[in-house]
């Protein structure tokens, strides 16, 4: 099972702010798209995802916000965009949660990781 990763931003996020992320931490992975452009991925060089990210979707409601991710949301209110990842464990893991913190970070937003831990 892979790490989930919550992203909450103001901003709508594009494709190019996530190619940015990911040049910033290592200018040699890849990019890819699945299903139909549902998943984006940020591959290394043998085509493994170090990051998926999911399709982007606005959140309205502060309840939802509050229910959803009540760890977030008070630091940061309604509409936000809600924006899901996720990460493999160890070095791969590693650089693709780099890549969704810097990805949170260019956009102002927040980022939250599910590991277990």
């Amino acid at each position: 099972m892979p790490r989930d990763v919550l992203i909450l931003t103001k901003e709508a996020p594009r494709p190019e702010e996530l190619v940015h992320a990911g040049v910033a931490i290592d200018g040699g992975l890849g990019m890819r798209t699945l299903d139909d452009e549902a998943v984006t991925e940020i591959i290394d060089e043998d085509g493994l995802a170090v990051l998926s990210v999911g399709r982007p979707e606005l959140v309205e409601v502060q309840d939802e916000v509050l229910r959803l991710a009540p760890g977030l949301a008070d630091r940061i209110s309604a509409p936000v965009w809600w924006t899901e990842a996720w990460v493999p464990w160890g070095a791969a893991g590693d650089r693709g949660m780099a890549i969704a913190l810097q990805f949170a970070a260019r956009l102002d937003g927040l980022c939250s990781v599910e590991d277990g831990s």
